[in-house]
């Protein structure tokens, strides 16, 4: 269902006003009605606030219909308008879309779901507006920016005629110490270390006019511009440098012999290496730094504090998880519920912190006894836990259940004020099913439950079905 509507209604008929909330009302639809007799009035309106929809009668005593829709648009171009007549044919209909209506409907034949569809539509019309108007605000801000990183980034941007010659050159050349100015019109052999008549390395920063990216991770020297200090020499500073052929066709045509194509130039992108190994050294520490804190919000979100086992919340996430895999398959599930035994009165008796040190042990035995990678553990409650257990029947989870049981009692972690035994032991409900499509994981929970209490209920320290 749609959000409520903010529709406003200009009609100097109040019945006619009355009738489209009406109709609304009708089809169930949340909207704030808006009302307005003149086109005057309903301008006023319009300035003030907005409107998912206009429906706009016809005829007004201060303006027709098209003479009001022109006054909306040249307020607000995207608000759409539905206008309502009892008169007209195709000529008026055409009319009416010229003038930037989305809709156009008889009063006469007016119903709720002829309104309702019109309007949804009208809206959706709207919506559909405001991404074209988002996205060219967002695509002219970004050739915004684009000739900001150009005008500011530390690369050098330069691009070549067919003639090798300058074309442009970014302000980045003047850490080269060259004005951009002073190089434009001037061959690019002049500023890169070349032997004499060797013409390869230019050769391959023009692109020798044979493809889109013909250079790539060329390193070359850049002459630096500078004067010579106290005749001390300067010395060029090497660059990375990529080149890119500028064809009038697109690049999967230019390697086509059949395809008319001319050669534009090139561009040219040169990067001083310290600084790239710099920045890539700094890239790589802060990668380091964001993968070991998602590492860690990743555990933090999904382990007990205390236990630093599985949470509840990422149980039921994994739960979910594996009985829709285990649905598929078809595949035998088990789940095994676990708590200590008369564990209040061992927390009354040791104090909470010694309470925490036995949940931390028993979830570490528990921990072990996950062998395979689906099996999962996790604490269910404050001294509950519980396991999943895929592809286990119920036979293969008892023997897991018992051996975990006897492994908790042989941590003997004394409890003298247990009722069953002189140590900390746990119960263990079971519950296993195959997971057919129309089963829910919920109620082979709730049934390990069920089994859990069972196990306490005939005296704790064991385990039931």
């Amino acid at each position: 269902m749609e959000d409520c509507w903010n529709i406003l209604i200009i009609d100097d008929d109040e019945v006619d006003r009355m009738n489209i909330q009406h109709l609304l009302d009708g089809e169930g639809v949340k909207a704030v009605v808006h009302e307005a007799s003149s086109c005057s009035a309903g301008m006023e309106k319009l300035t003030s606030q907005s409107f998912d929809c206009v429906l706009i009668d016809y005829r007004l005593p201060d303006a027709t219909g098209l003479e009001v829709m022109e006054q909306i648009v040249a307020v607000d171009d995207i608000v759409p308008m539905i206008l309502l007549t009892g008169m007209g044919g195709e000529q008026l209909v055409a009319e009416v879309m010229k003038k930037g209506a989305t809709d156009y409907l008889s009063k006469n034949q007016l119903n709720g779901a002829m309104l309702v569809h019109s309007i949804r539509g009208a809206v959706r019309v709207r919506n559909l507006k405001r991404k074209a108007c988002d996205a060219e605000n967002a695509l002219a801000e970004s050739e915004k920016t684009y000739r900001t990183i150009v005008e500011t980034v530390s690369d050098i941007i330069f691009r070549l005629g067919p003639d090798r010659k300058i074309e442009f050159v970014n302000p980045a050349i003047r850490f080269f110490g060259y004005e951009p100015a002073d190089m434009v019109g001037r061959s690019i052999s002049e500023f890169f270390c070349v032997e004499d008549g060797d013409d390869e390395v230019i050769a391959k920063i023009a692109t020798q006019a044979v493809g889109p990216l013909a250079t790539r991770n060329l390193e070359v020297s850049l002459k630096v511009g500078l004067e010579p200090i106290l005749d001390e020499e300067v010395k060029p500073i090497p660059v990375l440098l990529d080149a890119f052929g500028l064809w009038d066709v697109s690049d999967e045509h230019v390697f086509k012999n059949d395809v008319e194509k001319n050669f534009l130039g090139t561009l040219c992108i040169a990067r001083n290496i310290m600084e790239l190994k710099a920045v890539e050294e700094e890239l790589l520490q802060t990668q380091h730094r964001l993968m070991n804190a998602v590492t860690e919000l990743k555990e933090l979100s999904t382990l007990d504090g205390l236990t630093e086992i599985a949470n509840r919340r990422f149980f039921d996430e994994y739960s979910e998880k594996e009985w829709k895999r285990a649905q598929r398959e078809k595949h035998s599930f088990s789940v095994v519920m676990i708590d200590l035994d008369c564990f209040k009165a061992y927390n009354d008796a040791y104090g909470h912190q010694q309470g925490d040190v036995c949940l931390k042990k028993v979830a570490e035995v528990i921990k072990k006894s996950m062998k395979r990678p689906a099996d999962f553990a996790a604490r269910y409650g404050g001294e509950e836990f519980v396991l999943i257990l895929p592809e286990t029947n119920e036979e293969g989870a008892g023997e897991l259940a018992e051996k975990l049981r006897n492994d908790v009692m042989n941590l003997n972690l004394e409890h003298p004020d247990s009722s069953c035994e002189n140590r900390v032991t746990i119960s263990l409900g079971i519950a296993s099913d195959t997971a057919d499509p129309e089963k829910q994981f919920s109620d082979l929970l709730a049934q390990a439950d069920k089994a859990l209490y069972r196990a306490k209920n005939k005296g704790r320290n064991q385990t039931s079905t």
